[in-house]
């Protein structure tokens, strides 16, 4: 690409510029430059903009000065070599500006409206919390430092100044009872608001405490989005530790349908081994396929070999009965086989279905209770016998029989920190990000790595765009990426990048290869090529996993 070395000047030099006026030489007039290709943009808040693209300078007796342009951006933005990075959402103006060779000159002017993405989750919010003030009150700090989550404000005169709040999905007419337990600086009568109604009054003690209060949601149809806010203005200036949350419904006898809303889009992955054929998401994830399209010679009676892995994202619990219940169908007689496991590899078989004759569709339903020793993640693996075969299946559910109070546990985790040589790496996190110091480098990526807590993403991954900003004292080189919670592959997100001493915006693209599962991101620090520096400091602030914009992106 041709090098273009543009000027960027302040405002009141380009208007003394642009104030000179075009002069001949020898008597003869001189054509006046112009700036072609100039335009209106529209584009994503931290973002690289090519504000050149499609431009150009060109002048009769000079020729092409595009080089010479001047651009001046209001209000300002960092601009280099004709690339701009907009920091903030709104409207700039963004003025070319061009000079001949005997001073003739002309300007464009064009705005520039940059927008922010829509956030789907960030990781200033900690289970789902929240702290926010109003009035005269300020928020000092809100959000995980280091393993502990802290809402701290000043100037809190009255109860709604400063509030602690969190939206619940709650089942309508049930008695909830909520617990906090918490530490606070500060004493004092704290109330509790349900979609803005007061639902309780407590007393906040000095120190260590718990706090319950019930409610009653009684909304139209079976459940109800509540926005409950702890309201602590009444303590003036307070550092209010959570330390635990928990809701709890009494609930008797119940079925719980745990995959409501399951798809099988990125569940589905391919075994060959020997063999070749496919396995994928089908029908906007109502299905999973196998296409057997070979089978292992040196080995018939191997039918392990090919096959497709399903990824239920639910963890089985030891002594719950589960009731797991599909329909199946093949393209031929031959029999197949649908193992129910725990793990993608391991050898704890909860049941084996045998099947043949699925030309025409089968519904199974399968009873399993998990021992202690092999509870945990629950898989599906569909193996296609010693034939060539197309195997589907659908309407896949999974079921509980519960019986007792419902208590859900709201898990309020941080950033972790590995750093499996010791070499004497340390992490403190705030406010959703994380300040990292490593004295020496090790030479594998993953002996030093930062883990974010595990996020739920909804829907495909490839809707998805994860934007973060970083800085370092020395350039390094990182591998960022979004594997699957617990595991790695799926890997949602992969990329290699290198922060330096000036902050930057990172944004990456989401492959379709999540959705519908616990992911986290992770930060891997270990390379040869990072050797040569030591003591370096490393902070990332401002994690989002954005929806992607469909018009901009």
């Amino acid at each position: 690409m041709k090098k273009r070395a543009i000027k960027i000047i302040s405002a009141a030099v380009a208007a003394a510029t642009l104030a000179s006026t075009a002069a001949g030489c020898a008597g003869q007039t001189n054509s006046l430059p112009e700036v072609d290709g100039a335009h209106d943009i529209d584009c994503i808040v931290n973002t690289t903009v090519d504000l050149l693209e499609g431009v150009a300078a060109l002048d009769y007796e000079d020729g092409d000065i595009t080089p010479d342009i001047l651009i001046t951006v209001t209000p300002e933005a960092r601009v280099e070599n004709g690339y701009a990075v907009f920091p903030e959402e709104g409207e700039y103006t963004v003025t070319y500006s061009v000079e001949d060779s005997v001073g003739g000159s002309s300007e464009e002017t064009v705005l520039v409206n940059a927008i922010e993405r829509e956030t789907y989750a960030d990781f200033k919010t900690v289970g789902g919390f929240r702290g926010t003030v109003s009035g005269g009150a300020t928020l000092t700090r809100n959000g995980m430092y280091d393993g502990v989550y802290i809402v701290e404000a000043d100037g809190g005169v009255v109860a709604e100044d400063i509030a602690l709040t969190r939206t619940y999905t709650l089942d309508n007419g049930y008695n909830y009872t909520f617990t906090y337990n918490y530490n606070s600086s500060a004493a004092g009568r704290a109330y509790v608001l349900a979609d803005g109604a007061r639902a309780a009054e407590a007393y906040i003690s000095e120190g260590d405490g718990t706090l319950t209060f019930n409610y009653i949601p009684h909304g139209a149809g079976k459940t109800s989005e509540v926005e409950i806010s702890l309201i602590l203005g009444n303590l003036g200036s307070v550092c209010f530790n959570l330390k635990s949350a928990a809701y709890m419904r009494p609930r008797g006898t119940e079925t719980e349908d745990l995959t409501a809303g399951f798809t099988f889009n990125g569940r589905v992955e391919h075994r060959a081994d020997g063999t070749t054929g496919n396995a994928f998401a089908g029908e906007g994830g109502a299905t999973a396929v196998l296409e057997m399209r070979s089978v292992c010679e040196s080995d018939p009676g191997g039918i392990w070999r090919g096959g497709m892995f399903i990824n239920t994202g639910i963890v089985t619990e030891p002594g719950q009965e589960y009731e797991l219940s599909f329909d199946v169908s093949a393209i031929n007689d031959s029999p197949f086989e649908v193992v129910i496991q725990r793990d993608k590899f391991n050898e704890s078989k909860y049941h084996t279905e045998y099947i043949s004759g699925a030309t025409a569709a089968q519904h199974r339903s399968v009873k399993f209770t998990p021992a202690a020793e092999n509870a945990g993640d629950l898989y599906l693996y569909v193996q296609s016998g010693n034939a060539v075969n197309d195997i589907t299946m659908r309407n896949l559910k999974i079921a509980v029989v519960r019986t007792g109070d419902k208590t859900e546990n709201i898990a309020l985790k941080d950033f972790v920190l590995t750093d499996s040589e010791n070499r004497g790496s340390t992490m403190t996190t705030s406010d959703g990000g994380f300040a990292l110091n490593i004295p020496s480098f090790a030479d594998t990526d993953w002996k030093q790595q930062v883990a974010s807590p595990e996020f739920y993403l909804s829907g495909s991954g490839e809707n998805f765009i994860i934007t973060f900003r970083a800085r370092a004292t020395a350039p390094v080189t990182c591998v960022f990426a979004a594997p699957l919670y617990g595991g790695w592959d799926p890997t949602l997100a992969w990329q290699r990048i290198t922060i330096t001493e000036d902050e930057q915006t990172f944004s990456v693209w989401c492959s379709d290869a999540g959705g519908n599962r616990y992911n986290n991101l992770v930060w891997q620090f270990g390379a040869v090529a990072n050797q040569r520096h030591s003591d370096v400091d490393i902070v990332i602030t401002d994690i989002q996993i954005c929806y992607k914009n469909n018009t901009l992106d």
